[in-house]
């Protein structure tokens, strides 16, 4: 299965439609270590728990389901704290349509 991503720098409902969350990486400025959430729609339950990513390591954090995909029916919000800057890519498939899970 194919999985859509979308890159975000602040708080963003990455969509309000019935999904599949396949996990997130994240760059940032090398700084300041940013704080991430990723909820089951806006003010949704947890799928990946808040956490605080090193900025000071090299290459890309994240959190990669490794071939997972948890069932996010409200959508997909990613929620971004950060002093400076930081960019989100999150992987997830919408619902319906053909081969659907």
């Amino acid at each position: 299965m194919k999985l859509s991503f979308s890159k975000v720098t602040a708080t963003t409902n990455i969509t309000t439609s019935p999904s599949l969350f396949g996990g997130f990486t994240l760059g940032t400025d090398g700084i300041n270590d940013p704080t991430i959430t990723v909820t089951d729609g806006a003010g949704g339950a947890e799928i990946i728990p808040t956490a605080t990513y090193d900025a000071s390591a090299l290459g890309l954090n994240g959190a990669l389901l490794g071939g997972h995909l948890v069932d996010a029916p409200n959508g997909v919000t990613v929620v971004i704290s950060c002093a400076g800057t930081v960019e989100v890519t999150a992987y997830y498939k919408e619902k319906g349509g053909f081969l659907d899970i």
